[in-house]
């Protein structure tokens, strides 16, 4: 590792360490309540909310600030649970985003690589990277760039374009320690393919604070340790911001530094440039088995890495702002503010505001920028009110200081587009009691646990009266309402993460398309079932069977099982590759610490479900037990639902890879049954499953039988 590295990587741990009680209790207590208030996270709260769309959860946080945190959190949580508003299409964006990055190949004057690093364009011209990457002029003359070193979707290599940079163009970068370690740098327009580079697409730079705040999740597309293109995606939370910088966790390797980190609208919020390994009091790095590492000697790969540090954007914005550029440098680096052509016709629900505003107060505004985003300019003030200060234009440069804006005037967004449709109230508790009162009416009184297994059995399959295809169960059932939350947004039942409304926009489109497909060309609805898994299978999301579909694929009820929508839930794909077809688990303080200290990469687990792992928003799992990290009471019961439902289906291979779920172990899904009584939200989906499958979950609606059946006969 070069010295520059490993100082900046010093740099960034001490601060994290500084930071680490702030960001312990932000990761621990998983709640907005705890963020931390300082005087310039009022307005970045308030950017990101208007941002999103929201101006009037702005008017509603500000209108908070003086009234304590219990009210400003639910308005805080809302920032982190808003959906995509802006109609952008989350797919084609990151694809466009993705053409924009490149891997840094570094040499030296005799053409010698001597490593590696991520960059990115930043206008049609422009790269950035870190300084550590790329140090100097010198070092930039050597480098080469190469775009499309990446695995296409057939699993084949992609033909490389490669360019070289131009220093002598343009050249500047922070080497200050500690600093931003940034480097922007020209790149020559044309290849000696005769490709031109401004075709590759770039990220422009905005200027305003708050493109991603706490708890926010954040994805980086990146190069690891010089490999082909791969991208940590949502599962990468932002635990603190400290300064210049934002810290999150998510999957980086060495080689990673200058990688983008984007929000989910795929704007650029920060510069990747550091992973924070452990360290002792003396600030020793530490290895992944607790003893110092030796930079000499030990291989990278043993560094006990806990989280990562990015810059942010808007403060390499203001640092470049203040430079002595001349006229020409300065025209060239104004380009980076211009979206490139693949961002520019994403519209925005925003840019019909202005018109809608009735208060007669003026919002500073809207910007609407060509990438379709909606953007005010606003300072807070608190104390006496001073005058007010021209709007200044962002169009050609931006500016450092904003006019103040009566944001509680404005006036409220319409809703983005959404797969959500209600089917009436959430939750009717008194009718539903009402119904399981009835339901559960031929249950003979103070039966044996043996007695109310069969009695139970027998009840839910015979009214067991509707089946349907996989895909209609997910499309026009699980993910319209089945599965949403009071909050009507989707979430991944391991992580209780919630998922992007654009995903499901994404499928239900795709889906669409296939059964018009179908229709014209007369093909049978086995075809669309077929078409429709594979579809499924590459989805960001998917369906997870908390009963995997191997345990029972040779079952005569297989379509019946595959398809019993009181044990589906909507899932990250990631997590759900990553549990496989493992047994539910419960690990002790001493095995959890164990997994985690093996620190395997995500994308490495991924492929080789037997290798013991954790992975954050999921689970812990060694290749024979995972233990999710949320959702635990619920797939319990889901999971006992089963039982009763199709005996002998669950624990019939005790053994080997293909080993399931076994009696000895029922007393884990008791005890999550028990820890946590049945949510509103497990309520809404039994109640609503009973009124199109016909049959209830008894473990929602009599928790105290949980006990009292002998669940032991439900295993093969």
């Amino acid at each position: 590792m070069k010295n520059s590295g490993r100082l900046t990587i010093n740099s960034a741990a001490i601060r994290y360490a500084k930071n680490h009680e702030k960001i312990k209790q932000t990761m621990v207590e998983a709640s907005i309540a705890t963020l931390p208030h300082q005087g310039d996270q009022i307005p970045r709260y308030v950017n990101r909310l208007i941002q999103l769309g929201r101006h009037d959860l702005a008017a509603q946080y500000l209108d908070c600030c003086s009234k304590g945190i219990t009210e400003r959190t639910t308005v805080l949580e809302r920032i982190i649970k808003q959906n995509e508003l802006m109609g952008i299409a989350f797919f084609e964006r990151g694809r466009s985003a993705s053409r924009a990055v490149c891997r840094v190949v570094i040499r030296n004057s005799l053409g010698e690589t001597l490593g590696y690093g991520t960059g990115f364009m930043v206008s049609s011209r422009l790269l950035m990277t870190n300084n550590h990457v790329i140090e100097n002029q010198s070092i930039a003359a050597n480098c080469t760039i190469e775009f499309d070193y990446a695995y296409d979707a057939l699993g084949k290599e992609m033909p490389v374009q490669r360019y070289s940079l131009e220093p002598d163009k343009f050249f500047e970068t922070d080497n200050s320690k500690p600093g931003l370690d940034f480097t922007i740098v020209a790149v020559k327009t044309t290849n000696d393919d005769g490709h031109h580079v401004k075709n590759r697409g770039w990220m422009h730079l905005i200027p305003a604070s708050g493109k991603a705040v706490i708890g926010e999740p954040v994805n980086i597309i990146q190069h690891p340790a010089g490999q082909r293109m791969q991208v940590a995606f949502r599962s990468n939370k932002i635990v603190a911001v400290y300064g210049d910088y934002l810290s999150y966790t998510t999957d980086t390797l060495a080689g990673s530094s200058g990688s983008m980190v984007v929000n989910d609208q795929w704007q650029l919020a920060a510069l990747h440039h550091a992973g924070i390994p452990k360290t002792d009091a003396n600030q020793n790095w530490l290895k992944k088995d607790g003893q110092i590492f030796n930079h000499q000697v030990d291989d990278p790969d043993t560094i006990h890495w806990i989280a990562n540090e990015g810059i942010r954007i808007s403060k390499i914005i203001e640092y470049m702002l203040k430079l002595p550029l001349s006229a020409s440098q300065l025209s060239i680096f104004e380009e980076t503010f211009i979206p490139s052509p693949p961002f520019k016709n994403l519209s925005s629900p925003e840019q019909n505001i202005a018109a809608n505003n009735t208060s007669g107060n003026h919002l500073g505004g809207p910007h609407i920028n060509s990438d379709g985003l909606a953007m005010w300019d606003f300072q807070l003030t608190f104390g006496p009110k001073t005058a007010e200060q021209p709007s200044p234009s962002i169009i050609n440069k931006p500016s450092t200081h904003t006019p103040k804006v009566d944001i509680a005037s404005a006036v409220k967004s319409p809703n983005g587009e959404s797969v959500f449709k209600s089917r009436g109230a959430y939750y009717d508790d008194a009718a539903d009691k009402q119904n399981a009162a009835l339901y559960y009416n031929s249950i003979t009184k103070k039966p044996t646990k043996a007695q109310l297994f069969s009695q139970l059995n027998l009840l839910i399959t015979n009214s067991h009266k509707n089946t349907f295809s996989y895909r209609k169960a997910r499309h026009e059932f699980l993910y319209p309402w089945i599965d949403r939350h009071d909050d009507q947004t989707l979430k991944s039942i391991y992580s209780g993460e919630i998922m992007p409304e654009e995903l499901f926009l994404n499928e239900i489109t795709n889906y669409n398309q296939l059964v018009e497909f179908n229709a014209q060309n007369q093909l049978h609805d086995n075809d669309l079932d077929e078409v429709d898994i594979d579809f499924e299978r590459t989805s960001v999301f998917n369906c997870e069977h908390v009963v995997p579909q191997s345990w029972f694929a040779d079952q005569k009820e297989r379509q019946i099982q595959k398809s019993d929508m009181h044990h589906l839930f909507t899932c990250d794909s990631a997590c759900n590759s990553f549990r496989s077809n493992i047994p539910y688990f419960e690990f002790s303080p001493e095995q959890e610490d164990e997994i985690n200290a093996k620190e395997i990469h995500s994308a490495e687990a991924l492929q080789n479900p037997n290798l013991e792992a954790s992975r954050l928003n999921c689970g812990l799992r060694d290749g024979r037990r995972f233990e999710p990290t949320a959702g635990k009471a619920a797939v319990a019961r889901a999971t006992l639902y089963f039982l009763l439902r199709y005996p002998g289906v669950i624990g019939d291979i005790k053994t080997g890879k293909k080993k399931e779920f076994v009696k000895s172990n029922v007393k884990i899904l008791l005890d999550w049954a028990d820890d946590q009584k049945p949510s509103l939200y497990e309520k809404h989906r039994n109640a609503e499953i009973a009124k199109v499958q016909g049959n209830r979950n008894p473990l929602i609606d009599r928790p105290e039988w949980l006990r009292k059946i002998k669940f032991e006969n439900g295993f093969g």
